[in-house]
Protein backbone atom coordinates (compact mmCIF):
# COMPACT_ATOMS: atom_id res chain seq x y z
CA UNK A 1 0.00 0.00 0.00
CA UNK A 2 1.12 3.47 -0.98
CA UNK A 3 1.39 6.79 0.81
CA UNK A 4 0.94 10.33 -0.90
CA UNK A 5 2.41 13.51 0.06
CA UNK A 6 0.53 16.43 -0.70
CA UNK A 7 0.51 20.45 0.57
CA UNK A 8 4.26 20.54 0.53
CA UNK A 9 5.77 22.94 1.98
CA UNK A 10 8.48 25.87 0.37
CA UNK A 11 12.24 24.32 1.59
CA UNK A 12 11.54 20.95 -0.05
CA UNK A 13 12.06 20.13 -3.79
CA UNK A 14 8.51 18.97 -5.24
CA UNK A 15 8.04 15.40 -6.08
CA UNK A 16 7.25 14.56 -9.44
CA UNK A 17 3.38 14.77 -9.50
CA UNK A 18 2.82 14.05 -6.03
CA UNK A 19 3.62 10.62 -7.14
CA UNK A 20 2.19 7.55 -4.41
CA UNK A 21 4.50 6.32 -2.26
CA UNK A 22 5.63 2.74 -2.86
CA UNK A 23 7.97 0.73 -1.01
CA UNK A 24 9.88 -1.30 -2.96
CA UNK A 25 10.45 -4.95 -2.92
CA UNK A 26 12.32 -6.40 -0.20
CA UNK A 27 15.56 -7.72 -1.62
CA UNK A 28 15.82 -3.41 -3.28
CA UNK A 29 14.30 -2.04 -0.04
CA UNK A 30 17.20 -3.54 2.28
CA UNK A 31 19.76 -2.32 -0.22
CA UNK A 32 18.29 0.89 -0.19
CA UNK A 33 18.25 1.04 3.26
CA UNK A 34 21.76 0.05 3.82
CA UNK A 35 23.04 2.61 1.27
CA UNK A 36 20.63 5.07 2.94
CA UNK A 37 22.76 4.46 6.35
CA UNK A 38 25.92 4.13 5.29
CA UNK A 39 25.74 7.26 3.38
CA UNK A 40 23.98 9.30 6.63
CA UNK A 41 27.03 7.52 8.48
CA UNK A 42 24.69 6.24 11.35
CA UNK A 43 26.03 5.14 14.96
CA UNK A 44 24.58 2.71 16.77
CA UNK A 45 23.66 2.28 20.52
CA UNK A 46 22.98 -0.14 21.98
CA UNK A 47 20.73 0.57 25.34
CA UNK A 48 19.77 -3.10 26.88
CA UNK A 49 18.76 -4.93 24.19
CA UNK A 50 17.68 -2.22 21.73
CA UNK A 51 19.60 -0.61 19.25
CA UNK A 52 19.62 2.68 18.06
CA UNK A 53 20.79 4.34 14.99
CA UNK A 54 21.45 7.88 14.89
CA UNK A 55 21.72 9.61 12.19
CA UNK A 56 24.37 12.34 10.51
CA UNK A 57 23.43 15.89 9.33
CA UNK A 58 24.50 15.21 5.58
CA UNK A 59 23.05 15.59 2.56
CA UNK A 60 19.72 17.17 2.10
CA UNK A 61 16.87 14.44 1.20
CA UNK A 62 14.08 15.19 -1.23
CA UNK A 63 10.46 15.24 0.60
CA UNK A 64 9.54 11.94 -1.27
CA UNK A 65 12.99 10.34 -0.19
CA UNK A 66 11.93 11.34 3.58
CA UNK A 67 8.34 10.31 3.55
CA UNK A 68 8.67 6.91 1.86
CA UNK A 69 11.25 5.71 4.16
CA UNK A 70 9.29 7.01 6.90
CA UNK A 71 6.53 5.35 5.80
CA UNK A 72 7.75 2.09 5.46
CA UNK A 73 8.88 2.12 9.05
CA UNK A 74 6.12 3.33 10.56
CA UNK A 75 3.16 1.23 12.27
CA UNK A 76 -0.81 1.78 12.59
CA UNK A 77 -1.56 0.34 16.33
CA UNK A 78 -5.11 -0.52 16.97
CA UNK A 79 -7.16 -1.38 19.87
CA UNK A 80 -10.43 -1.58 21.17
CA UNK A 81 -10.06 1.76 22.57
CA UNK A 82 -9.02 3.38 19.24
CA UNK A 83 -5.95 3.47 16.96
CA UNK A 84 -2.44 5.63 16.90
CA UNK A 85 0.42 5.37 15.05
CA UNK A 86 4.50 3.82 16.33
CA UNK A 87 7.78 3.55 14.45
CA UNK A 88 10.08 0.85 14.30
CA UNK A 89 13.67 1.83 16.20
CA UNK A 90 15.25 -1.12 15.97
CA UNK A 91 14.76 -3.85 12.84
CA UNK A 92 14.46 -6.41 15.52
CA UNK A 93 10.97 -5.57 16.22
CA UNK A 94 11.34 -2.54 18.64
CA UNK A 95 9.07 1.07 18.14
CA UNK A 96 8.06 3.58 20.18
CA UNK A 97 4.65 5.47 20.63
CA UNK A 98 2.77 7.53 23.06
CA UNK A 99 1.55 6.16 26.29
CA UNK A 100 -1.90 7.18 25.46
CA UNK A 101 -2.30 5.38 22.90
CA UNK A 102 -2.08 1.98 24.69
CA UNK A 103 -2.60 2.72 28.02
CA UNK A 104 -6.25 2.62 28.44
CA UNK A 105 -6.81 -0.01 26.05
CA UNK A 106 -7.69 -4.00 27.52
CA UNK A 107 -5.86 -5.05 24.66
CA UNK A 108 -3.96 -4.76 21.38
CA UNK A 109 -6.14 -6.07 18.52
CA UNK A 110 -2.86 -5.38 15.74
CA UNK A 111 0.12 -3.46 14.39
CA UNK A 112 0.20 -3.08 10.68
CA UNK A 113 2.15 -1.27 7.99
CA UNK A 114 0.14 -0.68 5.61
CA UNK A 115 3.31 1.50 3.19
CA UNK A 116 4.41 -2.03 3.05
CA UNK A 117 4.33 -4.49 0.07
CA UNK A 118 3.69 -7.02 1.06
CA UNK A 119 1.63 -5.47 3.95
CA UNK A 120 2.70 -6.74 7.09
CA UNK A 121 0.56 -7.17 10.40
CA UNK A 122 1.46 -8.56 13.64
CA UNK A 123 -1.27 -9.71 16.71
CA UNK A 124 1.80 -10.95 18.95
CA UNK A 125 2.20 -7.62 20.56
CA UNK A 126 4.17 -6.82 23.49
CA UNK A 127 4.05 -4.09 26.01
CA UNK A 128 7.94 -3.64 27.11
CA UNK A 129 8.02 -0.51 28.91
CA UNK A 130 5.80 2.24 29.62
CA UNK A 131 7.13 5.51 30.85
CA UNK A 132 5.32 6.49 34.12
CA UNK A 133 5.44 10.33 33.61
CA UNK A 134 6.37 10.51 29.85
CA UNK A 135 3.83 10.16 27.05
CA UNK A 136 5.99 7.60 25.67
CA UNK A 137 6.35 3.59 25.08
CA UNK A 138 8.17 0.84 23.93
CA UNK A 139 6.55 -2.53 22.16
CA UNK A 140 7.71 -5.29 20.28
CA UNK A 141 6.77 -7.31 17.45
CA UNK A 142 7.12 -11.05 17.41
CA UNK A 143 9.18 -10.86 13.79
CA UNK A 144 10.61 -13.24 11.63
CA UNK A 145 13.19 -10.94 9.45
CA UNK A 146 13.88 -7.77 9.98
CA UNK A 147 11.39 -4.63 9.80
CA UNK A 148 12.87 -1.36 8.29
CA UNK A 149 13.65 1.08 10.96
CA UNK A 150 14.44 4.80 11.19
CA UNK A 151 17.21 6.93 12.77
CA UNK A 152 17.08 9.40 15.41
CA UNK A 153 18.37 12.55 15.88
CA UNK A 154 20.17 11.70 18.77
CA UNK A 155 20.59 8.80 20.98
CA UNK A 156 21.30 10.29 24.06
CA UNK A 157 20.43 12.69 26.31
CA UNK A 158 21.27 16.27 23.73
CA UNK A 159 19.47 19.29 24.29
CA UNK A 160 16.78 20.15 21.91
CA UNK A 161 18.90 23.21 20.26
CA UNK A 162 21.94 20.52 18.91
CA UNK A 163 19.36 19.00 16.63
CA UNK A 164 16.23 21.18 16.08
CA UNK A 165 15.95 24.61 15.95
CA UNK A 166 12.64 27.05 15.11
CA UNK A 167 11.42 26.87 11.69
CA UNK A 168 13.27 24.28 10.37
CA UNK A 169 11.34 21.91 7.84
CA UNK A 170 9.81 19.32 9.00
CA UNK A 171 7.54 15.89 7.63
CA UNK A 172 4.81 14.17 9.23
CA UNK A 173 2.66 10.86 8.36
CA UNK A 174 -0.63 10.50 9.00
CA UNK A 175 -3.28 8.09 7.75
CA UNK A 176 -5.63 9.48 5.00
CA UNK A 177 -8.85 11.18 5.77
CA UNK A 178 -11.98 10.78 4.39
CA UNK A 179 -11.12 14.53 2.94
CA UNK A 180 -8.37 13.40 0.92
CA UNK A 181 -8.15 14.36 -2.71
CA UNK A 182 -8.63 10.97 -5.05
CA UNK A 183 -5.59 10.50 -7.35
CA UNK A 184 -5.36 8.94 -10.66
CA UNK A 185 -8.44 6.38 -11.29
CA UNK A 186 -10.78 7.81 -8.75
CA UNK A 187 -8.53 5.97 -6.10
CA UNK A 188 -8.20 7.58 -2.24
CA UNK A 189 -5.05 6.56 -0.96
CA UNK A 190 -4.30 3.81 1.23
CA UNK A 191 -1.26 3.83 2.60
CA UNK A 192 0.07 7.47 4.24
CA UNK A 193 -0.47 10.82 3.78
CA UNK A 194 2.74 13.32 3.94
CA UNK A 195 2.95 16.51 5.29
CA UNK A 196 5.26 19.24 5.74
CA UNK A 197 5.70 22.03 7.51
CA UNK A 198 7.92 23.87 10.30
CA UNK A 199 8.67 23.84 14.11
CA UNK A 200 6.88 26.59 15.36
CA UNK A 201 8.92 27.02 19.11
CA UNK A 202 11.09 25.00 21.49
CA UNK A 203 9.80 25.37 24.51
CA UNK A 204 5.95 24.74 24.67
CA UNK A 205 5.15 23.51 28.41
CA UNK A 206 1.85 20.98 29.41
CA UNK A 207 1.71 19.02 32.69
CA UNK A 208 -1.12 17.53 32.00
CA UNK A 209 1.00 15.45 29.20
CA UNK A 210 3.85 14.98 30.77
CA UNK A 211 7.22 16.89 32.47
CA UNK A 212 9.39 18.88 30.00
CA UNK A 213 9.31 20.75 27.03
CA UNK A 214 7.27 19.96 23.64
CA UNK A 215 8.35 21.38 20.46
CA UNK A 216 5.42 22.99 18.18
CA UNK A 217 4.38 22.16 14.57
CA UNK A 218 2.78 23.90 12.11
CA UNK A 219 1.30 20.93 10.79
CA UNK A 220 -2.04 20.19 11.63
CA UNK A 221 -2.68 17.12 14.13
CA UNK A 222 -5.60 15.11 13.95
CA UNK A 223 -6.87 12.47 15.57
CA UNK A 224 -5.15 8.89 15.34
CA UNK A 225 -1.32 10.51 14.39
CA UNK A 226 0.05 9.99 17.97
CA UNK A 227 2.94 8.44 18.39
CA UNK A 228 4.09 9.15 15.02
CA UNK A 229 7.36 10.58 14.16
CA UNK A 230 8.36 13.97 13.10
CA UNK A 231 11.26 13.54 10.41
CA UNK A 232 13.90 16.44 9.67
CA UNK A 233 14.72 16.92 5.80
CA UNK A 234 18.00 14.23 6.61
CA UNK A 235 15.44 11.58 7.30
CA UNK A 236 16.19 11.23 10.89
CA UNK A 237 13.41 11.56 13.63
CA UNK A 238 13.51 14.97 15.76
CA UNK A 239 10.18 14.17 17.91
CA UNK A 240 7.34 12.11 18.58
CA UNK A 241 3.85 14.10 17.67
CA UNK A 242 1.78 14.20 21.36
CA UNK A 243 -1.15 16.58 21.42
CA UNK A 244 -2.80 19.11 19.85
CA UNK A 245 -5.23 21.62 21.02
CA UNK A 246 -8.89 20.92 20.08
CA UNK A 247 -9.59 25.13 18.38
CA UNK A 248 -5.74 25.82 17.48
CA UNK A 249 -4.10 24.57 13.90
CA UNK A 250 -0.69 22.73 14.42
CA UNK A 251 0.18 20.52 17.25
CA UNK A 252 3.15 19.33 19.39
CA UNK A 253 5.63 16.83 19.97
CA UNK A 254 7.91 15.54 22.43
CA UNK A 255 11.45 15.88 21.17
CA UNK A 256 13.33 12.47 20.63
CA UNK A 257 16.28 12.72 23.43
CA UNK A 258 13.67 12.22 25.58
CA UNK A 259 12.83 9.00 24.25
CA UNK A 260 16.38 8.05 23.97
CA UNK A 261 16.46 9.06 27.66
CA UNK A 262 13.29 6.87 28.61
CA UNK A 263 15.14 3.51 27.42
CA UNK A 264 18.00 4.50 29.11
CA UNK A 265 16.13 4.32 32.27
CA UNK A 266 14.12 1.97 31.70
CA UNK A 267 15.03 -1.01 34.17
CA UNK A 268 16.70 -4.41 34.60
CA UNK A 269 14.23 -7.19 35.02
CA UNK A 270 16.23 -10.40 33.15
CA UNK A 271 16.99 -11.68 36.63
CA UNK A 272 15.24 -13.06 39.55
CA UNK A 273 17.87 -10.70 41.62
CA UNK A 274 16.86 -7.81 39.18
CA UNK A 275 13.20 -8.09 39.46
CA UNK A 276 14.17 -8.29 43.35
CA UNK A 277 16.31 -5.52 44.04
CA UNK A 278 13.77 -3.12 41.45
CA UNK A 279 10.61 -3.94 43.49
CA UNK A 280 12.31 -3.36 47.00
CA UNK A 281 13.75 -0.22 45.36
CA UNK A 282 9.50 0.66 44.53
CA UNK A 283 8.40 -0.22 47.42
CA UNK A 284 10.86 2.20 49.34
CA UNK A 285 9.88 4.93 46.91
CA UNK A 286 6.22 4.61 46.94
CA UNK A 287 6.77 4.63 51.02
CA UNK A 288 9.21 7.69 50.91
CA UNK A 289 6.69 9.70 48.29
CA UNK A 290 3.91 8.67 50.88
CA UNK A 291 5.90 10.56 53.90
CA UNK A 292 7.31 13.49 51.96
CA UNK A 293 3.97 14.35 50.72
CA UNK A 294 4.25 13.75 46.96
CA UNK A 295 1.72 12.14 46.54
CA UNK A 296 1.63 12.62 42.64
CA UNK A 297 4.76 10.23 42.18
CA UNK A 298 2.76 7.90 44.88
CA UNK A 299 -0.55 7.83 42.58
CA UNK A 300 1.62 7.26 39.19
CA UNK A 301 2.57 4.05 41.01
CA UNK A 302 -0.30 2.34 41.46
CA UNK A 303 -0.91 -0.47 39.32
CA UNK A 304 -2.95 -0.21 36.24
CA UNK A 305 -4.58 -3.63 36.37
CA UNK A 306 -5.82 -3.03 40.00
CA UNK A 307 -6.88 0.10 39.23
CA UNK A 308 -9.25 -0.47 36.60
CA UNK A 309 -10.59 -3.14 39.31
CA UNK A 310 -11.34 -0.41 42.08
CA UNK A 311 -12.41 2.13 39.33
CA UNK A 312 -14.93 -0.12 38.31
CA UNK A 313 -16.48 -1.18 41.43
CA UNK A 314 -16.83 2.15 42.41
CA UNK A 315 -18.33 3.53 39.19
CA UNK A 316 -20.09 0.30 39.12
CA UNK A 317 -21.86 1.11 42.51
CA UNK A 318 -22.54 4.78 41.41
CA UNK A 319 -23.89 3.89 38.07
CA UNK A 320 -26.21 1.74 39.76
CA UNK A 321 -27.59 4.80 41.69
CA UNK A 322 -28.59 7.32 38.65
CA UNK A 323 -32.02 5.83 37.42
CA UNK A 324 -33.11 6.66 40.89
CA UNK A 325 -32.48 9.21 43.10
CA UNK A 326 -28.70 9.61 42.59
CA UNK A 327 -29.33 10.84 39.70
CA UNK A 328 -30.51 14.40 41.74
CA UNK A 329 -27.55 14.07 43.41
CA UNK A 330 -25.25 14.20 40.35
CA UNK A 331 -26.74 17.59 39.07
CA UNK A 332 -26.56 19.80 41.83
CA UNK A 333 -23.18 18.78 41.63
CA UNK A 334 -22.78 19.93 37.97
CA UNK A 335 -24.95 22.82 38.76
CA UNK A 336 -22.28 23.55 41.08
CA UNK A 337 -19.66 23.47 38.32
CA UNK A 338 -21.59 25.39 35.60
CA UNK A 339 -21.64 28.23 38.69
CA UNK A 340 -18.29 28.75 39.42
CA UNK A 341 -17.89 29.19 35.50
CA UNK A 342 -20.90 31.45 35.04
CA UNK A 343 -19.23 33.44 37.57
CA UNK A 344 -15.71 34.24 35.67
CA UNK A 345 -15.10 37.62 34.05
CA UNK A 346 -15.00 37.57 30.17
CA UNK A 347 -11.48 37.05 28.74
CA UNK A 348 -10.25 35.47 32.49
CA UNK A 349 -7.20 33.09 31.63
CA UNK A 350 -7.49 31.05 34.62
CA UNK A 351 -10.22 29.21 36.69
CA UNK A 352 -10.07 29.55 40.71
CA UNK A 353 -9.75 25.79 40.89
CA UNK A 354 -9.91 26.20 44.65
CA UNK A 355 -13.53 26.89 44.39
CA UNK A 356 -13.88 23.48 42.05
CA UNK A 357 -12.06 22.04 45.06
CA UNK A 358 -14.59 22.71 47.54
CA UNK A 359 -16.95 21.64 45.55
CA UNK A 360 -15.46 18.23 45.04
CA UNK A 361 -14.74 17.99 48.78
CA UNK A 362 -18.27 18.34 49.64
CA UNK A 363 -19.51 15.12 47.82
CA UNK A 364 -17.70 13.13 50.62
CA UNK A 365 -20.19 14.50 53.41
CA UNK A 366 -22.56 12.08 54.36
CA UNK A 367 -25.49 13.85 53.33
CA UNK A 368 -24.37 14.14 49.57
CA UNK A 369 -23.38 10.28 49.96
CA UNK A 370 -27.00 9.46 51.40
CA UNK A 371 -28.66 11.53 48.49
CA UNK A 372 -26.10 9.75 45.62
CA UNK A 373 -27.07 6.74 47.66
CA UNK A 374 -23.70 5.07 48.42
CA UNK A 375 -23.24 5.70 52.28
CA UNK A 376 -22.11 2.74 53.28
CA UNK A 377 -21.18 0.91 50.14
CA UNK A 378 -18.12 3.54 48.99
CA UNK A 379 -15.89 5.21 51.28
CA UNK A 380 -15.37 9.06 51.60
CA UNK A 381 -12.42 8.73 49.49
CA UNK A 382 -13.59 6.49 47.04
CA UNK A 383 -16.58 9.18 46.10
CA UNK A 384 -14.17 12.11 46.06
CA UNK A 385 -11.91 10.42 43.97
CA UNK A 386 -14.54 9.93 41.24
CA UNK A 387 -15.99 13.51 41.54
CA UNK A 388 -12.29 15.07 41.45
CA UNK A 389 -11.82 13.29 38.35
CA UNK A 390 -14.85 14.25 36.95
CA UNK A 391 -14.86 18.06 37.75
CA UNK A 392 -10.92 18.34 36.40
CA UNK A 393 -12.26 17.12 33.18
CA UNK A 394 -16.04 18.74 32.95
CA UNK A 395 -14.40 22.24 33.82
CA UNK A 396 -11.75 22.10 31.45
CA UNK A 397 -13.66 21.23 28.37
CA UNK A 398 -16.36 23.77 29.83
CA UNK A 399 -14.21 26.44 30.63
CA UNK A 400 -10.85 25.85 28.42
CA UNK A 401 -12.24 24.58 25.03
CA UNK A 402 -15.09 26.14 25.17
CA UNK A 403 -17.51 22.85 25.53
CA UNK A 404 -20.97 22.55 25.45
CA UNK A 405 -22.87 20.74 28.34
CA UNK A 406 -23.14 17.81 26.27
CA UNK A 407 -19.49 17.84 25.12
CA UNK A 408 -18.18 18.57 28.46
CA UNK A 409 -20.49 15.17 30.04
CA UNK A 410 -18.50 13.00 27.51
CA UNK A 411 -15.07 14.57 28.29
CA UNK A 412 -15.52 13.87 31.56
CA UNK A 413 -16.68 10.32 31.24
CA UNK A 414 -13.85 9.84 28.40
CA UNK A 415 -11.37 10.97 31.47
CA UNK A 416 -13.00 8.47 33.82
CA UNK A 417 -11.98 5.52 31.33
CA UNK A 418 -8.10 6.45 31.05
CA UNK A 419 -6.00 4.64 33.73
CA UNK A 420 -4.90 7.73 35.16
CA UNK A 421 -7.81 8.65 36.25
CA UNK A 422 -8.31 4.65 37.36
CA UNK A 423 -4.96 5.18 39.92
CA UNK A 424 -6.73 8.52 41.22
CA UNK A 425 -9.63 5.70 42.60
CA UNK A 426 -6.84 2.62 43.22
CA UNK A 427 -4.98 5.66 45.39
CA UNK A 428 -7.83 6.42 47.37
CA UNK A 429 -8.33 2.99 48.53
CA UNK A 430 -4.61 1.63 49.22
CA UNK A 431 -3.96 5.18 51.19
CA UNK A 432 -7.05 4.65 52.99
CA UNK A 433 -5.16 2.14 54.86
CA UNK A 434 -2.29 4.40 56.25
CA UNK A 435 -3.09 6.75 59.11
CA UNK A 436 -1.37 10.32 59.33
CA UNK A 437 1.77 10.38 60.68
CA UNK A 438 2.82 6.55 60.83
CA UNK A 439 6.00 6.39 58.97
CA UNK A 440 6.51 2.62 57.64
CA UNK A 441 9.52 1.02 55.96
CA UNK A 442 10.33 -2.57 54.00
CA UNK A 443 10.72 -5.68 56.54
CA UNK A 444 10.71 -7.85 54.08
CA UNK A 445 10.12 -8.65 50.45
CA UNK A 446 9.32 -12.00 47.98
CA UNK A 447 9.25 -12.07 44.74
CA UNK A 448 6.10 -15.17 43.92
CA UNK A 449 6.10 -16.44 40.70
CA UNK A 450 2.97 -16.32 38.42
CA UNK A 451 1.17 -17.90 35.40
CA UNK A 452 1.38 -14.87 33.62
CA UNK A 453 4.25 -12.43 35.41
CA UNK A 454 5.38 -12.93 38.93
CA UNK A 455 4.20 -10.39 41.90
CA UNK A 456 6.05 -9.49 44.90
CA UNK A 457 4.85 -9.44 48.30
CA UNK A 458 6.51 -6.90 50.47
CA UNK A 459 6.35 -6.69 54.45
CA UNK A 460 6.27 -3.23 55.78
CA UNK A 461 6.53 -2.15 59.53
CA UNK A 462 5.52 0.34 61.21
CA UNK A 463 8.30 2.44 62.96
CA UNK A 464 6.77 3.97 65.55
CA UNK A 465 4.38 1.70 66.76
CA UNK A 466 1.75 3.74 69.15
CA UNK A 467 -1.20 2.13 67.90
CA UNK A 468 -2.58 4.77 65.39
CA UNK A 469 -1.61 2.43 62.71
CA UNK A 470 -1.03 -2.04 62.45
CA UNK A 471 2.44 -2.80 63.01
CA UNK A 472 2.54 -4.71 60.25
CA UNK A 473 0.67 -4.45 56.46
CA UNK A 474 1.40 -6.16 53.55
CA UNK A 475 1.82 -4.33 50.35
CA UNK A 476 1.18 -6.78 47.29
CA UNK A 477 3.10 -5.25 44.01
CA UNK A 478 2.52 -6.58 40.15
CA UNK A 479 5.28 -6.43 37.45
CA UNK A 480 3.11 -4.91 34.90
CA UNK A 481 4.84 -2.53 31.45
CA UNK A 482 8.28 -3.10 32.58
CA UNK A 483 8.38 -2.00 36.08
CA UNK A 484 6.35 -2.72 39.66
CA UNK A 485 3.46 -1.03 40.75
CA UNK A 486 1.65 -1.35 43.18
CA UNK A 487 -1.73 -2.97 44.07
CA UNK A 488 -3.59 -3.55 47.45
CA UNK A 489 -2.66 -3.12 50.65
CA UNK A 490 -3.93 -5.40 53.39
CA UNK A 491 -3.49 -5.85 57.21
CA UNK A 492 -1.01 -8.37 57.97
CA UNK A 493 -3.06 -11.76 58.45
CA UNK A 494 -6.42 -9.44 57.79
Amino acid sequence: MGATTRDLAPGWPAPEACRSLEVVPAALRILSLCAALVALGCASRPIGDVTLERGKTGRVQGDLAVAQKGAAAVAVISTDVGRGLAFVVDPDGYLITNRHVIEDADHIEDVTFPALRPQRSFAAVRIVYIDPSRDLALIKLDVDAPLPSLSLATVGSAPIEEYLHAKDRVLLLARPGEDEAAGAGGKRPTGFVARTGNVRELEVYNPAVGPGAFFGLSQAVRRGQSGGPVLDRYGRVVGVVSWTWKHRVGGYAIPIAEAAQMLSERPAMDTPAEQSARAAERARGFLKALDGGDLEVARRMMSPTYSRKIRQRTMTTIAEQLPGDGRAAVQQFVAALEDIIDSQPTGAEELPFSKVQDVVLRTGTRGFMEALGVEGALSKDQVISFFFEFAQAYVGARYFAESDQDAAMNAAMMRLQTVDAARTFAFAEATGRFKRGAHLEVERLEIVPGAYAPHAVVTLRNRDADGRQPTTLVMQMRLEWGDWYVAELQTAGG
